[in-house]
């Protein structure tokens, strides 16, 4: 579906076909461009191995971290120069190493950072890479490129998800502060079944205690 078609049938469920119309275009096209990112973070839809601004870093001497595009929403796998590297966090490496930010070498391990308020996410090697070299990653990630033409953008998740985007767009337009258009019962109602289809928000200090909970490694000594 493309994004008109997806406002045509907003319109429909909003009984917003007549003009003057309560919502906008334009406001139903920002609704539903915070339904694709919303289901992007809470079901992982769009996942990207090829995208060179995306998956493809160039590794320089002497720096351990290094700013992600900000789509960015998990690292499934990196690798440098063609060798796979193990997920870890902060809290196992300063459990298991002693004063291993300061560590160089060959990296062998990654931290994934979240991206936090205006941040973008990062990724920490460890240790601090020593030659150039190539990083490559598979991520999941948001879209690219928010919707705007109408006839010809549609959202990037795969195809038979795009209705169920409907369900935020009308939890968002049930939600604005406008006296003929207010609902907070529906809004409610569409939030819970946008959530039956993509999943409850994940939760960041609940994903870094998943990854603390993979099996350890044997203690390193680079």
């Amino acid at each position: 579906m493309n994004l008109q078609e997806l406002i045509n049938e907003l319109r429909i469920a909003l009984a917003d076909e007549v003009e003057p119309c309560l919502w906008s275009d334009e406001a139903l096209t920002s609704y539903l461009n915070e339904a694709v990112q919303e289901s992007c973070e809470r079901a992982l839809l769009i996942e990207d191995m090829t995208t060179e601004a995306v998956c493809r870093i160039a590794l320089q001497p002497g720096q351990a971290v290094y700013r992600l595009h900000p789509s960015v929403l998990k690292v499934e796998r990196a690798l440098v120069d063609g060798k796979p590297l193990t997920e870890t966090s902060i809290e196992r490496l300063d459990e298991g190493m002693t004063n291993w930010e300061a560590r160089r070498g060959e990296p062998r391990q990654y931290v994934f950072v979240q991206a936090g308020g205006a941040g973008q996410p990062a990724i920490q090697l460890v240790p601090e890479p020593v030659a150039p070299g190539l990083l490559k990653l598979r991520v999941y990630r948001g879209a690219l490129v928010p919707m705007a033409a109408a006839e010809t953008d549609a959202p990037e998740i795969p195809v038979r998800h795009h209705r169920k985007l409907m369900n935020w767009a009308l939890r968002c337009a049930y939600l604005r502060p406008d006296a003929d258009g207010y609902d907070p019962d529906r809004a409610q109602l569409h939030e819970a079944m946008f959530e039956r289809d993509f999943g409850a928000r994940p939760d960041a200090n609940v994903q870094r205690k998943q990854r603390d909970k993979r099996p350890r490694l044997v203690r390193s000594h680079w």
